[in-house]
């Protein structure tokens, strides 16, 4: 699941994009850490929110109301869950910039339906009628950017030729069924995103072992994927600012 310093980083994200151009973020900066805390923690409190979509729906509905931020609110909402959902290779992509607006509107003034504890379940909806899914790509790596990953999650490899074994550092065990080739000449050449798809999923290090892209690549994991959104939400994310 996403957590807080992913949602902050998001806010920082919005703030840089947003501050050459007519409707900054000003002020900037968190007001509640608590507030964020408690977004990124939601989702996965609640037994009944048992679906990537009211995952990203309490998320969403968290960040708008709870206002950590002292501004950008709406814009930090919009832009965490859409990452988040694209995390699990839903995109949303069947709805048009106006009714995307409009939507946010509504969730952020508590328009969206009579009952407020309907609210997670109406966005949820809303949220899966807007989507479509295709399969979330990895990205290609190095060996030893690879090999410095797989360290910060506490997995050493353990050179044994043309191949490595992986040593799990909690247990000092090696990992059975497990080995990372080396491509090319001196490990130098990029192990393919299929490759590391499947090492991710072999090593539980994905989204649904709470590793998304931030946490596994760092802060090129979500920069590029957050360049791509701005590109295709621009405008709503222009109009919810004079909001």
């Amino acid at each position: 699941m996403i957590n807080a310093n992913t949602i902050i980083y998001i806010h920082d994200y919005l703030t840089n994009y947003f501050k050459d151009l007519e409707d900054p973020i000003q002020p900037p900066g968190i007001k509640n850490r608590g507030g964020i805390e408690s977004a990124a923690s939601r989702p996965d409190l609640n037994p009944e929110y048992d679906s990537h979509y009211l995952k990203g729906a309490a998320l969403f509905h968290s960040i708008i109301n709870n206002h950590p931020f002292h501004n950008g609110n709406k814009r930090t909402a919009l832009l965490s869950t859409i990452y988040y959902l694209g995390e699990f290779g839903i995109l949303i992509e069947r709805c048009s910039d106006e009714e995307l607006y409009e939507f946010t509107r509504r969730v952020a003034a508590h328009e969206i339906c009579k009952n407020r504890n309907d609210e997670v379940f109406i966005i949820a909806e809303q949220l899966e009628k807007f989507s479509r899914t295709q399969s979330k790509g990895d990205r290609p790596l190095k060996f030893r950017k690879l090999e410095a990953i797989l360290n910060e999650f506490g997995f050493i490899l353990v050179d044994y030729g043309k191949v490595c074994k992986v040593r799990d550092q909690n247990t000092n065990k090696t990992i059975k069924g497990v080995t990372v080739k080396k491509k090319g000449k001196n490990g130098k050449e990029d192990f393919d995103p299929q490759y590391i798809s499947k090492l991710r999923k072999l090593l539980e290090l994905t989204p649904e072992n709470g590793i998304d892209s931030m946490r596994f690549y760092g802060e090129e994991g979500i920069s590029e994927d957050l360049n791509n959104f701005m590109k295709i939400r621009i405008e709503v994310m222009k109009k919810l600012a004079k909001t």
